[in-house]
């Protein structure tokens, strides 16, 4: 299973790209993670707020209950430290759920964060590698055909940006011309950055630039 090209330039393109993503993915995540335990550290004011509200909640309540046993004045006394104290809890109550949602919100962002690059990785470096993997495949179990040249030149009619290419080659094709069909076999290889059979690497034909290297593609695989 060979899983880059054979020419050095696109080799050298793809095995970068093979660096680069995994470590652009372990970058994303350890920053969505952080991202996330910021936001999280956030929780301080609501949390001081429960746990204060709280206490005082609990003082209000045990005063209320301890001062019913005045005389007189004790019952009114204790209905207006109860209110206090339920006043105290929601106040508790408000700051725990605070911390809550800023927790989740931290969770999410820190996710959100995650999933979008591993998605931009996804589509900018993996996507691209398996099509070219897929291509390239396809391309180097075609060499051994009889009517290799034939099947390369058609893929490269379907992949090249039409202007990129000559007419006289398209017409070429069209015609069975051999030089042009060989010409646009060689282009697909060269899109691919795959080598050339000897066989079909001799002659410069139409199409084919001043290095030996057929019509320019104007789309590329990783």
């Amino acid at each position: 299973m060979r899983m880059y090209a054979d020419r050095p330039q696109r080799r050298r393109q793809q095995i970068l790209a093979d660096v680069l993503g995994p470590v652009w993915c372990i970058g994303m995540i350890a920053a969505g993670l952080a991202i996330r335990d910021s936001i999280r550290s956030r929780t301080s004011p609501a949390t001081f707020v429960e746990s204060t509200a709280g206490a005082l909640a609990d003082a209000l309540a045990d005063t209320a209950e301890s001062i019913t046993r005045v005389p007189l004045v004790g019952d009114a006394l204790a209905e207006s430290l109860q209110r206090a104290a339920d006043a105290a809890g929601g106040m508790s109550a408000s700051g725990a759920n605070t911390a809550a949602s800023i927790e989740r919100a931290g969770d999410v962002i820190g996710l959100v964060v995650i999933v979008l690059a591993l998605a931009a990785a996804a589509y900018l470096w993996v996507r691209p590698r398996v099509l070219w993997y897929r291509q390239a495949s396809d391309a180097r179990a075609v060499l051994a055909f009889p009517d290799r040249d034939d099947l390369l030149s058609a893929r490269a009619l379907a992949m090249v940006r039409l202007p990129r290419i000559g007419g006289g080659l398209v017409a070429g094709w069209r015609a069975g011309d051999a030089a042009a069909v060989r010409s646009l076999a060689r282009s697909e290889l060269d899109r691919l950055g795959l080598n050339y059979p000897p066989d079909l690497s001799a002659a410069l034909s139409p199409g084919l630039s001043p290095d030996g290297h057929g019509a320019s593609t104007g789309r590329s695989a990783s």
